[in-house]
């Protein structure tokens, strides 16, 4: 039986935004092995259903549009749109799709930026579908993407998802919202919940993360003996319609293509049916929840096996499992990358291969200064191929990084290479090239051709925000809610 902690969720969650950004050193195992071997993971798309503000989006919900499937090719229209500097205006089709002609336009070689792509251009139209709706955290709109998220990303369907962001006091917004390649534009994938029906309790917590009405659900029921580990109460949903709250989800989200679903392994795990358009499972990560899914989850989708790779650190403590997408199950499997010397460490999937790459940091900030350890992952074969701590090139040193904001990292199929973008000791957004060639991999100064991707002022927090998109044989950047995306033509 789940017994109740002395700490109650609701007194400890305001504090581990203090602790997340612990590092320290490394594991693991050789033989090398090229990324660029790897054929891209295969994914299917389906066409979503309708979501609503309410429960499950039935009656009484708000329901959006029907969430397009995956776009295989451009538009045949005649509006090419306009390309001025580095600023690209797309032209569509009747359809929404940007047109190949226009596409053409976007030279290769250099950051170039997309008009008209801002995230927070949504809020108008979540007003109108759900009125009164309001965001009650600090960061607004731009929390949703700078606030210790990051994106689940469908390479195949050429899509992303920023999906429950904000958390804490950052942003209060649980919506779901995707951008399609594609169309080079943000939708509504699913509503956030009707706000007018919060109490002035929620309304006015530190962290948007926890419900007090639901944690008190939680401690009756666990008072009770009736606690069940599936779909039962919990401080991270909220009482009045049992969607998920707001939270920080940091690498924890991803796209599974068998289900068609969206799966966050953050606080529980939750799945979300894009064909339902309604969350329709949630899960402890045990019942002696503790020490578990907290903060700087990092998660992967086997497909092989169809099950969810997890490892989690922050203030609980390093965590590890992995979760059967068939069974419902936790199989008590760990991860390569579980443990302190991973905690906020950038990660980037390309076929069967992930890279996982924790920042250098100067050994003057302490003893658990981060070392630059790598790891090159098989998920179909379940084993590290290659391990390593970095050396530099250009000059580099472990001297020049401050403690970071958790970087991001993208890898390169025509350069096989890896390009991160992490914090500098100058607070701004440093791009670095990872050579996974040499041995060790080799760590350098990125240069390019015009302006580089930035977020908003003081944030170097990326994630997994670099997407490399087949489909288009470029790089995707989604920047902060106020600022336009960002491509990168090969």
């Amino acid at each position: 039986m789940l017994k109740s902690s002395l700490l109650s969720p609701r007194l400890w969650l305001p504090l581990v935004g203090l602790t997340v950004l612990f590092a320290a050193c490394g594991d693991p195992s050789e033989t090398p092995n090229d990324p660029s071997a790897a054929s891209s993971s295969s994914g299917t798309g389906g066409s979503g259903g309708s979501g609503g503000a309410g429960g499950d989006g039935g009656e009484g919900g708000v329901k959006p549009p029907t969430p397009p499937g995956p776009d295989a090719e451009w538009g045949t229209g005649s509006e090419t749109g306009t390309l001025e500097g580095n600023v690209w205006t797309p032209g569509r089709d009747e359809s929404g799709l940007v047109n190949a002609d226009s596409w053409a336009l976007v030279p290769s070689g250099q950051w170039i930026e997309v008009n008209g792509t801002r995230l927070d251009a949504l809020d108008a139209e979540v007003k109108e579908k759900v009125p009164g709706w309001n965001d009650y955290g600090s960061g607004d709109w731009n929390a949703v993407t700078v606030a210790w998220n990051a994106p689940a990303h469908d390479p195949e369907g050429s899509r992303a998802w920023w999906v429950s962001s904000g958390g804490h006091a950052d942003s209060s917004n649980n919506g779901i919202y995707r951008f399609d390649a594609f169309r080079m534009a943000y939708a509504i994938e699913h509503l956030p919940s009707d706000t007018t029906q919060w109490s002035e309790a929620y309304k006015s917590v530190s962290t948007y993360t926890s419900c007090p009405e639901s944690s008190a659900e939680y401690d009756a029921a666990v008072a009770a003996g009736t606690l069940k580990e599936e779909n039962d109460w919990f401080y991270d949903e909220l009482y009045w319609d049992r969607q998920p709250t707001a939270r920080h989800t940091y690498s924890g989200v991803v796209y599974v293509p068998k289900t068609n679903e969206l799966v966050m392994a953050v606080r529980r795990l939750w799945r979300y049916s894009r064909d339902e358009g309604k969350w329709v499972y949630k899960r402890l990560p045990a019942m002696d929840w503790q020490n578990k899914l907290g903060e700087e989850s990092l998660a992967i989708y086997d497909e092989y096996k169809d099950q969810l790779l997890v490892a989690s650190c922050g203030s609980n403590g390093p965590w590890s499992n992995t979760f059967d997408m068939n069974t419902s199950n936790w199989t008590g499997e760990g991860t390569s990358w579980n443990g302190w010397d991973w905690n906020g460490a950038a990660d980037a999937r390309f076929g069967d291969f992930v890279g996982i790459f924790k920042v250098p940091e100067d050994p003057a900030t302490g003893q658990y200064a981060a070392k630059g350890l790598y790891q090159l992952f098989n998920v179909k074969e379940r084993k590290v191929v290659q391990s390593g701590t970095v050396q530099y090139a250009d000059g580099l040193s472990a001297v020049d990084f401050p403690v970071g904001d958790s970087a991001g990292m993208v890898y390169i199929p025509p350069l096989n290479r890896y390009w991160v973008a992490a914090r500098t000791k100058e607070a701004k957004l440093g791009w670095f090239e990872l050579n996974p060639t040499t041995e060790p991999w080799t760590l350098g100064r990125l240069v390019q051709d015009g302006p580089t991707p930035t977020l908003t002022d003081g944030n170097t927090l990326v994630r997994r925000r670099i997407l490399w998109m087949p489909k288009l044989h470029a790089l995707v950047f989604l920047g902060a809610a106020e600022k336009n995306i960002q491509v990168y033509r090969f």
